[in-house]
């Protein structure tokens, strides 16, 4: 399966929700992502990824479809349910190239790191998520127990 499929996303819903370290780490976290991933290397199209965070859970994740577009919500709003038919809306979109996206993968590159060095964008508040190294790390950690994920 490659990475950023439906298929993969599924697998890392599970994978994320059987890490005990991520639980602990984000027991605290409350705030959804949208990853945004841009083409480069060899990928050659946009992949946008919907991951529900909720204390230590993850919720649930959906892959938008092409052109389909999603809210961002202001800071310290509620995780809004991912409901079927209705538009994605999440606190924070984290957004980079492929190719630095698969760093982060093989565990080349912290994700924390690459967004200060301006390799990811942020768009959410900053401060929140400098508080979550740990968790994600273990975010990373959770891609690493994915069977059988291929990279484009």
């Amino acid at each position: 399966m490659k990475v950023f499929s439906e298929e993969w996303s599924k697998a890392y819903v599970k994978a994320l929700n059987a890490n005990t370290d991520y639980r602990a780490a984000a027991s605290w976290w409350d705030g959804d992502f949208i990853f945004v991933i841009e083409p480069s290397g060899n990928l050659d199209h946009e992949i946008k990824m919907f991951i529900g965070l909720y204390k230590g859970d993850c919720t649930g994740a959906k892959l938008l479809k092409e052109g389909e577009g999603y809210d961002i919500l202001p800071p310290g709003t509620p995780p809004k349910p991912l409901k079927e038919g209705e538009k994605v809306a999440a606190e924070f979109v984290f957004a980079g190239k492929y190719d630095n996206w698969v760093k982060v993968l093989k565990k080349e590159l912290d994700p924390i790191q690459g967004l200060m060095a301006g390799k990811f964008k942020l768009v959410g508040n900053m401060a929140k998520v400098m508080r979550a190294t740990k968790a994600a790390q273990e975010m990373v950690n959770s891609t690493t127990k994915i069977d059988g994920a291929e990279f484009y």
